[in-house]
């Protein structure tokens, strides 16, 4: 027979969370006597799981064999894989990729024998992120199938039900929009209402489907519906996670010192705890948002260069992620391409009209065509939607 103590472990007061975990380790040591402890709350991660084990990064990256024992301390037989994909996703969000993969590839036909189904989850949500961030997207689709095929099996709710949140952001780098417009209007919960924090992962993934729609506003009030129960919870990867997509909001809005604030406050944090890919995950958007920081904060930091750098590898591997669906524009004539760039340059009509030796009339009158065109009513407007969907080319 298997005893089994039911805990809670405090939820916002480090020192005597770390005390709980001790005595409930030398419990099992002295007794046998397993502590129920969830795996992951939620979550699809161990690092990150029922609590941010995140300050403990250095720690697991360097004792991995050290750390097998403290998890079957808590776990017993169910610890099968945890260690393992613990050290994997540390590795991986430091950009050690080939030593997340290889980790993985070594122990999840294990879990796939005797390990539990959880386990088993976040060790493949974890594969398709590695390939993803390794540019191959085209394993991503096999992996899911299995993924679900494994979830359905079990019938395992909670983990089906974040299987639609992952699948949505997965395909989001492949640029199906049309993925995670579905799972917004069918599966993506509400910020309205009593909040649950086990949809905190469900809620991350709608704060990027905002970002899609370009609806920076309600991004931000559901950011900020959650950041008092993250930070009472100590939940610090999450809250550097969200105020990442906050600045990327920001900054989409035109409101630029307000994402650089965000990032004077996130980048120490980050620097500290190594969350590279939390960072560069975030491609393009992120790439723009962090090289015009250091620019204006006239920063020489070589941490700071390397998420530019990473950032800027997704951008060029997954131009379309969180980029909305090219709208069918009607063609641009030649004269109509020259002075949409002409504005883009912030000319007025009449600098325009010398450049281009033609009257002022003729000038409003391709600009009401490109208007029309693009469906815009502002200069501004206008050069925004160019960009976007690459309709000319634009400095």
């Amino acid at each position: 027979m298997k005893l089994h103590l039911d805990v809670i472990i405090p939820g916002t007061d480090r020192e005597r969370a770390r005390a709980a975990l001790l005595k409930l380790a030398e419990i099992y040591n002295n007794y046998g006597i397993l502590p129920n402890l969830p795996l992951a709350a939620g979550r699809i991660t161990m690092i990150n799981g029922f609590r941010d084990m995140t300050m403990y990064g250095n720690y697991v990256h360097d004792r991995k064999e050290q750390l097998k024992g403290w998890v079957k301390s808590f776990y017993g037989d169910s610890s099968l894989g945890i260690a393992e994909i613990t050290y994997a996703e540390v590795c991986y969000q430091r950009d050690e990729c080939f030593e997340a993969i290889t980790t993985l590839v070594g122990i999840i036909p294990f879990i796939e024998k005797e390990g539990e189904i959880a386990v088993l989850f976040i060790a493949l949500s974890l594969q398709m992120r590695i390939m993803i961030a390794t540019g191959q997207i085209a394993v991503v689709y096999p992996i899911l199938e299995e993924i679900y095929q494994r979830l359905h099996k079990e019938q395992s709710r909670w983990l089906l039900e974040n299987f639609g949140a992952m699948k949505a952001w997965g395909l989001l780098y492949d640029g199906d929009v049309n993925a995670v417009t579905e799972w917004m209007e069918n599966e993506a919960p509400s910020e309205f209402g009593e909040l649950n924090m086990l949809d905190t992962y469900k809620y991350m993934i709608k704060m990027r489907a905002y970002i899609l729609e370009e609806k920076y506003l309600a991004m931000l009030s559901l950011a900020e519906y959650l950041r008092e129960p993250l930070r009472k919870g100590d939940r610090v990867m999450d809250l550097c996670e969200m105020n990442l997509l906050c600045a990327v909001s920001y900054f989409l809005s035109d409101r630029k010192e307000d994402a650089f604030q965000l990032i004077d406050e996130l980048l120490p944090i980050v620097k500290e705890r190594r969350f590279d890919r939390l960072i560069a995950d975030e491609g393009e958007k992120v790439y723009m948002l962090l090289r015009a920081y250091r620019q204006e904060r006239q920063i020489k930091d070589e941490y700071l260069n390397r998420l530019i750098q990473l950032a800027k590898k997704m951008a060029l591997l997954y131009p379309d992620y969180l980029r909305k669906a090219k709208e069918d524009y009607p063609p641009l004539t030649k004269s109509e391409q020259e002075i949409l760039r002409l504005m883009a340059d912030e000319r007025s009509n009449q600098e325009i009209a010398d450049f281009m030796g033609i009257s002022i009339n003729t000038v409003k009158f391709h600009g009401k065509n490109i208007f029309a065109k693009l469906r815009v009513r502002t200069r501004r407007q206008a050069v925004r939607v160019a960009k976007e969907n690459r309709l000319v080319s634009l400095r």
